[in-house]
């Protein structure tokens, strides 16, 4: 039962009319000179839909120098305040209430971001590689300035509040944190000096908005960096927030330099509600709201968590990409239909250092002002092959859309190959994808017709209008000798149970993400497992901070690793392989696992064709790959219906 999450609280003057928030993040869809675009207030409105109760904005700069990236917002012209009075009458005409974050990025100022890069003292960026000039104090106070008058703006423009951003390594931050500040004068060195830019950028909002309007400040508990701040002094840095005055504490963590353990998002195998227990410490010491964040995506969790003290407000960030529809469907107890996070990172945190976000789960997400939902004008009697989360999509977004759709699958399990996806550790949160869609599927009227093959009959008699193939892909089984013997077993057969892996050796083929996961999998029963990979590195096809996470327990598990390894031929006790340097090397190895990857699987495109005048091939049914891809073939197949 939800009995905490939509009761109104004030923070300050301001009333929230429920207690779910969504944090600052950069999506980089607006202009480079800091203007906003539709695209940017399209995204923003979809949430205010969802029933949020309170949006802070990706952090806007307070200068164009300052900014982080070339395409997020900013304040700090007069001419930009016209269209963020726009925003915020928009935002508001759906009763959530929103709040401008402003900073100043220091020295994580990605390289492509014109103007040059800034910090306490002149220590290169480990993530953006800048090489900072050290401000000199009248900087300083001009940086000040900057933040009091982009203040004013934001009130001028709308906005219920200011969030001001002094964590995960950005500038306020950079000076409070001995990882960065090494001065000597009054602005570096004690707490009290540390403190002094950030106390005076304060002062001057205050100066600049007077003492009624909301001012909040989000800080990083642990920095999780050799020498940075720990919760040991940010419990003191809290208390002296709320001496100051501050309206709430935004209880966040981490810095873009963090170790791979830990970081400002948390990816899927990061434990849930981890900064709940810093937040509530922080509760019990401030007179001020509290909001925690951090891999938080279930309601009842969050509704726990304000039932537990740990925090006033929750703030769901990468859940609110997922689906901004979130609170609405809480509120009306549709919790089977909510889009879960599944903490990927590979449309949020990927996308936004590549070109703009996205999200696995949303493909609408950021791209709401160009897709058309409306209903279609020609209805259509739409046959989906497949009931993989591409297949998935397309159902889904066609069914909106007003079409008549019908899913076959030959398998009476949904989800193709992204089901075994969810088997190995720590991603059984990948099941929700796929348990969501059909749900939604389910209640916009599409039929199932699960354990039914297609064949050309069938689709003659069924006579679609359109038909989405999405047939997904098979395992990869290249013509090595002995790969057909009987101690070989694919991945998929591990992981689901269907081949049982004895107490002897064994050796994975294939050092990919599907390799090293199976591998990592049977660890948990086999302290005897090998991985073998032909490239000079594991885990290759795997985003950064997921492969960091998987990496550390492979080699925690005792896995033996061995990278330049094509494999040459297996018999039924063991491998061979050749080495980098040409070599072979043979290997005992009871069992077998061949994971090399995947190949497209799709025999009905060509029957499809020949009975149909509109036919879609999606996802790894065309090639191969994530299901990102996958995922946003079938949405795209869905649209153009």
């Amino acid at each position: 039962m939800i009995t905490e999450l939509f009761k109104p609280m004030n923070i300050g003057s301001c009333t929230i009319p429920n207690r779910l928030i969504v944090p600052a993040m950069v999506v980089n869809v607006c202009t480079d000179d800091g203007f906003l675009t539709d695209r940017f207030i399209k995204y923003h409105e979809e949430k205010a839909k969802g029933g949020w109760g309170m949006i802070i904005t990706e952090d806007y700069g307070v200068s164009a120098d300052g900014r982080g990236y070339t395409n997020i917002p900013g304040l700090w012209k007069d001419e930009q305040i016209a269209k963020n009075k726009e925003f915020t009458d928009l935002i508001h005409s759906y009763g959530s209430k929103i709040w401008c974050q402003i900073y100043h990025a220091g020295k994580q100022k990605m390289p492509n971001v014109p103007g040059q890069a800034v910090a306490p003292s002149a220590i290169k960026d480990p993530l953006a590689m800048n090489m900072p000039r050290e401000l000199t104090k009248e900087e300083i106070h001009e940086i000040v300035k900057d933040f009091g008058s982009t203040a004013r703006r934001a009130k001028e423009a709308g906005f219920d509040g200011v969030e001001i951003h002094a964590a995960h390594g950005y500038l306020i931050a950079q000076f409070l944190s001995f990882f960065i500040n090494k001065r000597t004068d009054e602005y570096g060195g004690c707490f009290d000096n540390r403190c002094r830019f950030f106390d005076e950028i304060y002062a001057e909002i205050r100066k600049n908005v007077g003492p009624d309007f909301p001012v909040t400040v989000r800080m990083s508990v642990n920095e999780y960096v050799t020498g940075g701040r720990t919760e040991a002094e940010s419990y003191t840095l809290a208390r002296h927030f709320d001496e100051l005055g501050v309206d709430a504490i935004h209880v966040s963590n981490g810095a873009y330099a963090s170790d791979g353990e830990h970081h400002v998002i948390s990816n899927m195998f990061a434990d849930n509600a981890f900064n709940t227990d810093a937040a509530k410490q922080i509760k019990e010491l401030v007179s001020c709201p509290v909001i925690t964040v951090n891999k938080i995506h279930d309601p009842h969790m969050a509704d726990t968590m304000i039932k537990m003290g740990k925090a006033d407000f929750i703030a769901m960030g990468r859940e609110s990409l997922a689906d901004p529809y979130f609170p609405a469907k809480v509120k009306e107890g549709r919790f089977d239909e909510i889009n879960y996070c599944i903490g990927c990172l590979q449309g949020c945190e990927a996308g936004v250092l590549t070109d703009h976000v996205t999200c696995l789960v949303n493909p609408r997400c950021v791209n709401e002002c160009e897709h058309d939902m409306s209903a279609a004008e020609v209805k259509k009697n739409v046959m989906v092959i497949g009931a993989g989360p591409a297949g998935l999509m397309a159902a889904r977004t066609a069914a909106g859309r007003g079409h008549t759709v019908t899913v076959y699958d030959k398998d009476t399990h949904f989800g193709g190959a992204f089901r075994s996806a969810s088997y190995p550790m720590g991603k059984g949160i990948l099941s929700t994808v796929v348990s969501g869609y059909r749900a939604q599927c389910e209640k916009l009227g599409v039929t199932f017709r699960m354990g039914t093959e297609v064949t050309e009959d069938l689709i003659r008699t069924a006579k679609p209008d359109a038909i989405v193939v999405a047939t997904g892909s098979r395992p990869l089984t290249p013509p090595i000798p002995g790969i057909d013997g009987k101690n070989v077993v694919t991945a998929e057969d591990v992981l689901y149970g269907n081949a049982e892996v004895g107490n002897g050796p064994v050796v994975v083929c294939g050092g990919g993400e599907v390799g090293g996961e199976t591998a990592e999998f049977i660890a948990q029963t086999n302290r005897d497992v090998t991985i073998l990979e032909m490239k000079p590195a594991i885990l290759a096809d795997m985003f950064v901070v997921n492969m960091i996470s998987l990496i550390n327990r492979i080699y925690k598990q005792g896995i033996k690793v061995m990278t330049n390894a094509t494999v040459k031929a297996i018999t039924e006790n063991s491998v061979t392989f050749t080495d980098a340097e040409g070599k072979d090397v043979t290997i005992p190895a009871d069992t077998v696992v061949s994971a090399f990857g995947y190949k497209a699987y799709n025999p009905l495109q060509k029957i499809a064709e020949e009975n149909c005048s509109e036919v879609y091939t999606i996802g790894s049914a065309v090639k191969a790959g994530n299901a990102l891809v996958a995922i946003r073939e079938g949405y795209q197949a869905g649209l153009k219906l």
